[in-house]
């Protein structure tokens, strides 16, 4: 078995230790100073590889417009500006990441570099290249589109050793499946699939299930019908810290802010949740260079172009990274957005 190695950054202000082998990452104040509000850098960078999609989902975020790809050379001027600080990479943009043209020079790139690449994937035309290029990532995520092509990349994911998640859209639609997990129930058996087993998921071999909050925004901006209600931020809210379920559950910041409202976690499940991480501890980078506080942030006020400035300059000094941490620092779990 080879050496586990921890990855370190300790400054006057904080240190951060992250272990690759399981994705678990300890951030705490030093010298006698508080956690940080804030780092010098991100130790989580959204990039967005991917500029084209072609399956159009009517929620999408990020909406319809096809523009180029990231180039392998922009990404790696990304990883050498933040490989130091930066502990994780979570692959995004607008479609799949695998079907990136240099898809394994980014894989091995980040790896090479001592960052951790994750990505998000549909699973649409899975090949089975990607799925050992996939091997170097440290977890990958399918969105649950309720189709066969879904299961079928989980299960292929799953029997190739990889650590696979599901991502689960929360919204009103969604709302009874994700209770279901919570309660420790199987949302996925089905009678009679056609490969003789009576679930569409092997929820023993199922790393987590994170639920991504629904946001009217891009394609979906006038699906304000998706977003959950009241009632159901509630009842998630009150089962979320007490998961039944046989795999671990999370949540991404966005419903974080609504769930801490209504719910209190233990002290030791505070330790691993936050409020909007935006400009803070993450940010997001676009195909064409372009450096926000997150992927949500699009509107012109909040993106920066990398290039005369550096990821660390703007990140730290750009009026734009400082409005969004002092609306954050005035009300940390509201949106800065108002998604």
């Amino acid at each position: 078995m080879s050496e586990r190695k921890i990855k370190c950054f300790i400054n006057d202000d904080y240190e951060i230790f992250f272990d690759p082998q399981s994705g678990f990452e300890m951030m705490r104040g030093a010298n006698g100073k508080p956690d940080p509000f804030s780092l010098q850098l991100p130790s989580l960078l959204d990039i967005g590889v991917m500029g084209t999609c072609v399956n159009k989902c009517a929620f999408c975020y990020q909406g319809h417009q096809n523009n180029p790809n990231m180039k392998l050379e922009d990404f790696k001027s990304i990883v050498d500006q933040v490989k130091h600080h930066t502990n994780q990479v979570a692959l995004g943009g607008r479609g799949d990441p695998n079907k990136h043209e240099n898809f394994k020079e980014i894989i091995e790139y980040a790896r090479e570099n001592n960052v951790m690449p994750n990505y998000t994937t549909s699973g649409i035309d899975l090949t089975d290249d990607e799925i050992e290029i996939s091997k170097m990532c440290g977890a990958v995520a399918v969105s649950d589109y309720h189709t066969p092509t879904t299961y079928e990349a989980i299960e292929r994911f799953m029997d190739a050793g990889i650590k696979t998640n599901i991502h689960m859209i929360f919204s009103q639609g969604s709302f009874g499946d994700a209770i279901k997990i919570l309660y420790g129930r199987n949302p996925w058996e089905v009678q009679g699939y056609s490969t003789g087993r009576n679930t569409l998921v092997d929820i023993n071999r199922l790393n987590a299930v994170i639920f991504l909050l629904f946001k009217p925004a891009g394609a979906g901006e006038n699906l304000i019908d998706m977003r959950p209600t009241e009632y159901q931020f509630g009842v998630f809210s009150s089962l979320i810290f007490n998961s039944k379920a046989k795999f671990k559950v999370g949540m991404d910041s966005c419903l974080c802010n609504h769930v801490l409202k209504k719910s209190t976690p233990t002290e030791l499940q505070q330790l691993s949740i936050d409020t909007c991480e935006g400009a803070r501890m993450s940010a997001y980078i676009t195909p064409d260079m372009k450096l926000m506080p997150c992927s949500f942030a699009n509107k012109g006020e909040w993106a920066i172009s990398i290039g005369k400035k550096d990821i660390k300059e703007i990140w730290n000094n750009s009026k734009p990274f400082k409005k969004f941490r002092r609306m954050l620092r005035k009300q940390k779990d509201k949106c800065p957005l108002e998604l």
